[in-house]
This record gives C-alpha cells, sequence and structure tokens, in this order.
C-alpha cells in the first residue's frame, strides 16, 4: 500500500511545474476577397484598376507605381508581378493560392472573372471545365489562364497581329532551344522527345472550349508547334488559325514570303534556300508549319534496272 501510494504521487505534476499551453488554434487563411479580385482583375477580364498607370508593352512604370502594386500583393496575399524586358513591360503576372479544404471553390469563383470556359466531348455528354485557356481581351490584351485545383495563374501580355505572329515563327528556325526555353521561361514546354510548345500572345481561336476536348499536349490553340534535331530548331507549326479571326492571312502571307511557288485551292508553298513554308487550308482554319530544308524528305530514286537475264 505505501509503495502503491508512492507511486501515485510521483506519477502526479508538480504544483510547481506550469500546466501544458493548449495547442495554437491553425487559423486558415483569408481567401482574396471579391472587392480585392475587382482590382486586380477588369470586368473584361484584363487587368483590373490596381495594375493603372501599368501599359503592356510600354516602359517599366515609376517606383511609386510598382510599390502600391507589391503592397495590395502584400495584403491580400497574392503575387502580382511585371515581368520587364529591356526596359519595357512584357507581362503582368498574378497568381493566388486558396487555402483550406474546399480551396478548389475559390479557384473555380475566381476563374468565373476570366472567362473561364467549358466543353463538351460530345453531343450529350457532360460538361467540364477547361484548364487551360487563351483568349483576346479589353484593346490587343491577350490572357492566359491556368487554373490547377485551388491555384490560379494569369499572365496578360500585348496582344501580337498576325504579321508579327509569322515573323516569330520565322525566326525561331535554326534557333537554339535551350536559348529559347532560358529567353522565354514558362512559355516554353515541352510535349514530347524533341518536341516543344511556345505560347504567344495571339488568339488563335474565337471559342476556345471548341479546341479543349483534346489533352494538353495535342492542344492546337495554346501556341507554336517546335520540332528540334541535334540542337536546332527545325520546325515551327502554327497549328491552326482559324479563318474568322484573320481575315487578312494571305495577304500577311504575300508580304512576308512573296508569291507561292505552289498555290492551289487548299494548298499554298514557298521554297527558301534554307526553308519550306506550307499553308494549309482547312474548311474553317489554316495550319503553317516552317521547315529546314535539310529535314525535307528527299524524293525517292528510281530503282535501277536489273541486268540479270
Amino acid at each position: 500500500m505505501v509503495l502503491g501510494a508512492g507511486l501515485a504521487i510521483w506519477a502526479m505534476p508538480s504544483p510547481s511545474e506550469p500546466a501544458p499551453a493548449p495547442e495554437p488554434a491553425h487559423a486558415d487563411v483569408p481567401w482574396l476577397t471579391p472587392e480585392a479580385a475587382a482590382q486586380i482583375i477588369g470586368e473584361d477580364g484584363g487587368p483590373g484598376p490596381v495594375f493603372a498607370g501599368v501599359i503592356l508593352g510600354g516602359a517599366e512604370p515609376p517606383p511609386e507605381i510598382r510599390a502600391h502594386i507589391a503592397e495590395f500583393a502584400r495584403a491580400n496575399d497574392v503575387k502580382l508581378e511585371l515581368e520587364i524586358v529591356h526596359g519595357n513591360v512584357a507581362a503582368i503576372r498574378f497568381d493566388v493560392t486558396f487555402g483550406g479544404c474546399c480551396g478548389y471553390e475559390g479557384a473555380d469563383v475566381l476563374a468565373l472573372r476570366l472567362a473561364r470556359p467549358r466543353y463538351s466531348a460530345c453531343c450529350g455528354c457532360e460538361w467540364g471545365w477547361v484548364d487551360d485557356w487563351s483568349r483576346a481581351v479589353g484593346d490587343r490584351v491577350e490572357a492566359r489562364v491556368r487554373v490547377r485545383v485551388n491555384r490560379v495563374q494569369v499572365r496578360w501580355e500585348a496582344a501580337v497581329a498576325i504579321g508579327e505572329l509569322l515573323a516569330r515563327a520565322d525566326q525561331l528556325l535554326d534557333d537554339d532551344p535551350h536559348a529559347v526555353a532560358k529567353r522565354e521561361g514558362d512559355r516554353w514546354s515541352e510535349l514530347a522527345t524533341r518536341r516543344y510548345r511556345l505560347e504567344v500572345p495571339f488568339a488563335f481561336v474565337r471559342y476556345p472550349e471548341l479546341a479543349a476536348s483534346l489533352p494538353i499536349g495535342e492542344r492546337r490553340d495554346l501556341g507554336l508547334d517546335v520540332r528540334t534535331e541535334r540542337g536546332r530548331i527545325v520546325e515551327v507549326t502554327i497549328p491552326q488559325l482559324e479563318l474568322e479571326m484573320v481575315d487578312d492571312l494571305p495577304a500577311e502571307l504575300r508580304a512576308r514570303w512573296g508569291r507561292p511557288s505552289v498555290a492551289d485551292e487548299d494548298t499554298w508553298i514557298w521554297r527558301k534556300p534554307d526553308r519550306v513554308i506550307t499553308a494549309d487550308r482547312g474548311p474553317w482554319s489554316f495550319a503553317i508549319t516552317i521547315r529546314a530544308t535539310a529535314t525535307e524528305p528527299r524524293a525517292a530514286r528510281p530503282r535501277p534496272r536489273s541486268t540479270r537475264g
């Protein structure tokens, strides 16, 4: 009995020891409010009022504007960045992650401000949300949006015209893919072995939902399709140019490459010393491929006639 009592007393906490502190409550970080979202995303889906004084393609804004944007981002727990290239604003970036158990709901609601498209794989099939899309917004601005569960990323850039798009594709041929990847950052992505996509600020289609049923690696509306061999870019394809979006395409093609050597109702071909350009017209769109001459398949040689009797 005495031994038992002694053990019981030894197990009790000493009166001089403080009671253990309760576990701190882990409060979820508040979601981005609708009012703050309206400051970041304008009514048309372009950059909102918080970016007042920032001109896409224009000169870098003064320090006080950048400081205001940085303070707004800190206060609302989001990322707001200006991508500056050679002293000019190349892009405005917005990145937000919604925490808690149901952060995907916050991401889905915010994506609606960016005109998130829906698609159905077939007539009568269930509708689903598109997770990657690009669309023209405002005055010559292109928005590129990604939704990943509870995270939304937006990149706004000054949209390029069809002539600028053709020039950009043409200039990529024979470039070093590693140099392009370093220069373009997250605009450059690997799709397969020696096959890449370069995102460009151009509206390839009017309705992204019509192209969204394909796996993302096969999507034709998100950028240029690039192929490499032996450390050089040997082929650049503009996979889809919706005819409604490029009424002036024939004139731009001639302005860039002159009169085609082959021209029929559906195909135009230009043969240059180092490249071959092909423009194929489908029912609703054009596809343009620029291929290095060295990669062109050689014509099959006739087999010599046998001299054996």
